[in-house]
């Protein structure tokens, strides 16, 4: 695998383990916390970021970004073994394709990505989630974990 690819999934795994160890920290019954109308809960926080992850996976099989096939498993959202598990096969998934498909090239709504770029953006929307998460715990008072020391929290 060549150096750059191989940096950019263990920036991709880094940021994963601040989201798995965000969901450690937080006492299952928050799950179904949200911090305002229309915001969607913590759970939903969650299972949307796998959800997201499992269209990435379906684009480096398909050769097609497309966002409209959600899984949409809403009974994860109150567990957080199952969401925790959930987050961890889509992963183990992802990785394997990319493994599998180092030179996959994306239609990404009409340009031409690299399997890199492809990785790049979903780093960007789970640290967007990152930043959503923050509120919610914030809110909440809950200690954020001790790897999180990194973005000064």
């Amino acid at each position: 695998m060549e150096q750059d690819l191989k940096q950019l999934l263990e920036d991709w795994q880094a940021m994963r383990q601040l989201t798995l160890d965000l969901l450690d920290e937080l006492p299952e019954e928050h799950l179904s916390f949200t911090v305002g109308k229309n915001i969607g809960t913590i759970g939903k926080q969650y299972r949307h970021i796998g959800d997201v992850q499992i269209c990435y996976n379906e684009a480096i099989k398909t050769g097609k970004a497309d966002f409209n096939k959600y899984r949409r498993d809403y009974s994860l959202e109150n567990s957080k073994e199952k969401l925790k598990a959930f987050l961890k096969e889509v992963n183990q998934e992802m990785l394997k394709l990319i493994e599998e498909n180092k030179d996959a090239k994306i239609d990404w709504f009409g340009e031409e990505w690299d399997i890199k770029q492809h990785i790049k953006a979903l780093i960007e929307h789970e640290i967007l989630h990152h930043g959503e998460l923050v509120v919610y715990i914030r809110t909440l008072g809950i200690n954020f974990p001790k790897s999180w020391e990194l973005w000064g929290l």
